[in-house]
Protein backbone atom coordinates (compact mmCIF):
# COMPACT_ATOMS: atom_id res chain seq x y z
CA UNK A 1 0.00 0.00 0.00
CA UNK A 2 1.63 3.41 -0.36
CA UNK A 3 1.66 6.07 1.83
CA UNK A 4 -0.20 8.55 0.57
CA UNK A 5 -3.46 5.95 0.74
CA UNK A 6 -2.77 5.17 4.27
CA UNK A 7 -2.79 8.57 5.25
CA UNK A 8 -6.09 9.40 3.63
CA UNK A 9 -7.31 5.92 5.47
CA UNK A 10 -5.86 7.47 9.02
CA UNK A 11 -7.38 11.06 8.50
CA UNK A 12 -10.50 9.78 7.18
CA UNK A 13 -10.92 7.95 10.80
CA UNK A 14 -10.32 11.69 13.03
CA UNK A 15 -13.54 13.15 12.71
CA UNK A 16 -14.90 9.70 14.46
CA UNK A 17 -12.99 9.96 17.15
CA UNK A 18 -12.35 13.31 17.68
CA UNK A 19 -15.89 13.64 20.07
CA UNK A 20 -15.49 10.80 22.01
CA UNK A 21 -14.42 11.85 25.68
CA UNK A 22 -15.16 10.13 28.69
CA UNK A 23 -18.21 11.35 31.20
CA UNK A 24 -17.79 11.39 34.38
CA UNK A 25 -21.65 10.56 35.47
CA UNK A 26 -23.07 11.63 38.75
CA UNK A 27 -26.67 10.22 39.48
CA UNK A 28 -29.45 11.50 41.66
CA UNK A 29 -32.40 8.94 41.08
CA UNK A 30 -35.28 10.70 43.88
CA UNK A 31 -34.78 7.21 45.32
CA UNK A 32 -36.87 5.93 42.69
CA UNK A 33 -36.35 2.36 40.94
CA UNK A 34 -34.42 3.55 37.89
CA UNK A 35 -31.37 1.58 35.40
CA UNK A 36 -29.63 3.49 34.39
CA UNK A 37 -26.46 2.72 31.29
CA UNK A 38 -24.35 4.81 29.63
CA UNK A 39 -24.45 3.74 25.40
CA UNK A 40 -21.65 2.90 24.68
CA UNK A 41 -19.52 3.15 27.81
CA UNK A 42 -17.17 5.76 29.52
CA UNK A 43 -17.61 7.19 26.08
CA UNK A 44 -21.55 7.49 25.53
CA UNK A 45 -22.92 9.22 22.53
CA UNK A 46 -26.58 8.50 24.91
CA UNK A 47 -27.71 7.78 28.67
CA UNK A 48 -30.68 5.00 28.23
CA UNK A 49 -33.05 5.18 31.48
CA UNK A 50 -35.30 2.61 32.35
CA UNK A 51 -38.09 3.18 34.99
CA UNK A 52 -39.00 0.22 36.94
CA UNK A 53 -41.81 2.27 39.01
CA UNK A 54 -45.37 2.79 38.37
CA UNK A 55 -44.83 6.29 38.23
CA UNK A 56 -44.01 8.58 35.30
CA UNK A 57 -40.44 10.25 35.68
CA UNK A 58 -38.65 13.39 34.76
CA UNK A 59 -34.56 12.95 34.36
CA UNK A 60 -32.43 16.22 33.59
CA UNK A 61 -29.17 15.99 32.74
CA UNK A 62 -26.31 18.82 33.32
CA UNK A 63 -22.82 19.50 32.92
CA UNK A 64 -20.42 21.25 34.53
CA UNK A 65 -17.39 22.68 33.56
CA UNK A 66 -16.17 26.14 31.88
CA UNK A 67 -18.55 26.35 28.60
CA UNK A 68 -21.31 24.19 30.13
CA UNK A 69 -23.98 22.41 27.38
CA UNK A 70 -27.85 22.77 27.47
CA UNK A 71 -29.45 20.91 29.69
CA UNK A 72 -31.40 17.99 28.10
CA UNK A 73 -34.71 16.67 29.68
CA UNK A 74 -36.25 13.32 29.00
CA UNK A 75 -39.58 11.95 31.00
CA UNK A 76 -40.05 8.15 31.13
CA UNK A 77 -43.20 6.33 31.09
CA UNK A 78 -43.86 3.23 33.85
CA UNK A 79 -42.29 0.56 32.80
CA UNK A 80 -40.74 1.78 29.57
CA UNK A 81 -36.99 3.22 28.32
CA UNK A 82 -35.62 6.15 27.10
CA UNK A 83 -32.43 8.37 25.93
CA UNK A 84 -31.20 11.81 26.69
CA UNK A 85 -28.40 12.36 24.45
CA UNK A 86 -24.80 13.60 25.43
CA UNK A 87 -23.67 16.81 24.38
CA UNK A 88 -20.14 16.39 22.56
CA UNK A 89 -16.91 17.33 23.73
CA UNK A 90 -15.23 18.98 21.72
CA UNK A 91 -12.08 18.62 23.26
CA UNK A 92 -11.59 15.44 23.99
CA UNK A 93 -10.96 15.82 27.75
CA UNK A 94 -13.09 14.47 30.52
CA UNK A 95 -16.45 15.87 31.49
CA UNK A 96 -18.78 16.29 34.12
CA UNK A 97 -22.45 15.34 33.89
CA UNK A 98 -25.31 15.33 36.66
CA UNK A 99 -28.48 13.16 36.32
CA UNK A 100 -31.42 14.15 38.05
CA UNK A 101 -34.64 12.29 38.14
CA UNK A 102 -37.66 13.01 40.50
CA UNK A 103 -41.54 11.79 39.91
CA UNK A 104 -42.91 14.09 37.26
CA UNK A 105 -46.36 16.19 38.82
Amino acid sequence: MNKKLIMLMAASLLPACAYAGKLDLKQDLGGLDLTVAMEPGDSPDAIRITNKTTKVVACTLTYGGASPAPASTVTVQPGKSDTVRVTANASNAPSSGNLKCAEKK
